[in-house]
């Protein structure tokens, strides 16, 4: 990530040991059930708590969960029984070789980087993924409440909260960045958990892209 990286550790980890528990899932993943194959595993790629992972092993699939901060792998270890982990932090290559899963889920995970380091991650999706595979993910919209800018320089978007730095997208970053791994469908949605970071209602928008 842009800020230094003891910095960014702690931040994550205090965030990722203030919800310690079982985590809290919305159905978001549903209307793609159909995509998924039981004996695929699927990559959680930022994973945090396990929200994602929780739910796609009640529906009985494989799930890898991957994590910058080791309290949310811990987490996810702990309360999600049949739960799988690794340690990947985005800024570095991917740990997996060439062509390694069918669908990658990247739920809000994904715009907490600068326009260069986006660019290099999108790739690295890319590289990972299967011919024809599918990348599920949600990032924060121009249109949510936190963002304070619309100027059209990308990293305009990106604001720096101290400890972290978020990057709140229009549909133009939605072709920059994931365009460079295939074609992609998009609307903007809502999301709300049951959870206290989660309960004020925040602008996402919700992709599906399929490698080319």
């Amino acid at each position: 990530m842009s800020k230094d990286n003891n910095q960014h550790l702690s931040m994550w980890n205090g965030w990722s040991g203030s919800r310690r528990g079982i985590p809290v899932y919305d159905l978001w993943l549903q209307e793609y059930l159909p995509l998924l194959k039981y004996d695929e595993m699927i990559l959680d790629l930022g994973c945090g708590i396990g929200a994602n992972t929780r739910y796609l092993i009640e529906q009985g699939f494989q799930v890898l969960s991957c994590d910058y901060s080791l309290e949310a792998l811990k987490n996810v270890k702990e309360f999600i029984k049949g739960s799988q982990t690794k340690y990947l932090n985005m800024n570095d290559p991917f740990p997996f070789n060439d062509d390694s899963f069918k669908v990658i889920v990247a739920d809000i995970s994904l715009h907490y980087f600068l326009d260069t380091k986006t660019i290099q991650i999108m790739k690295e999706i890319r590289r990972i993924l299967k011919p024809d595979g599918i990348l599920l993910a949600r990032v924060s919209s121009i249109h949510d409440t936190f963002n304070v800018s619309n100027d059209d320089d990308p990293d305009s978007r990106y604001h720096d909260y101290g400890s972290y730095g978020q990057r709140y997208m229009n549909e133009s970053d939605l072709k920059r960045y994931f365009g460079l791994i295939g074609d992609f469908e998009y609307r903007e949605v809502t999301m709300v958990r049951d959870e206290p970071y989660y309960r004020h209602p925040k602008k996402l928008y919700q992709l599906k892209v399929c490698k080319r």
